[in-house]
């Protein structure tokens, strides 16, 4: 499992989980809390610890929901007692240590292109209005 893969989906995930006090939504915008390093760093526990817990999951579930979909013998593909760690493989159980020295950076780089977003709003508002005139006239 690399960790280039999972740590990108891992961050904007934990962006939809992080909450910004309603405070710092009306005085700052999100790239710049997405730029403060405390949040960054905050994030990237956050995901490790979380990643970490998806690891010790049991497989067995997926195993039975596998079954239930049609796959049979799914059960027998999944060793007993098997967590998602242990499915992944041993590079696995690095991963939550890598995403939390990784996901910092990360959280900075998504705050920076939330800075351009931002900066793009009133055009985005533009286009919004301009479409919705325009559907208002083809009827």
């Amino acid at each position: 499992m690399s960790v280039l893969k999972v740590l990108p989906l891992a961050a904007l995930s934990a962006l939809m989980l992080v909450p910004v006090p309603a405070q710092a939504k009306a005085d700052h915008p999100l790239s710049q809390e997405l730029a403060d390093p405390r949040k960054q760093q905050a994030i990237g526990d956050m995901l490790g610890a979380l990643i970490g817990v998806m690891l010790d999951m049991p497989a067995d579930p997926l195993a039975r929901m596998a079954e239930a979909a049609g796959d049979r013998g799914a059960a027998r593909k999944f060793p007993r007692g098997a967590t998602l760690g242990d499915l992944a493989g041993p590079e696995a159980r690095r991963l939550p240590r890598e995403v939390r020295r990784r996901a910092p950076a990360m959280v900075g780089a998504m705050g920076e292109l939330t800075a351009v977003l931002e900066d793009m709003a009133p055009e985005f508002e533009r286009i919004g209005r301009d479409f919705e005139r325009r559907m208002q006239e083809a009827d």
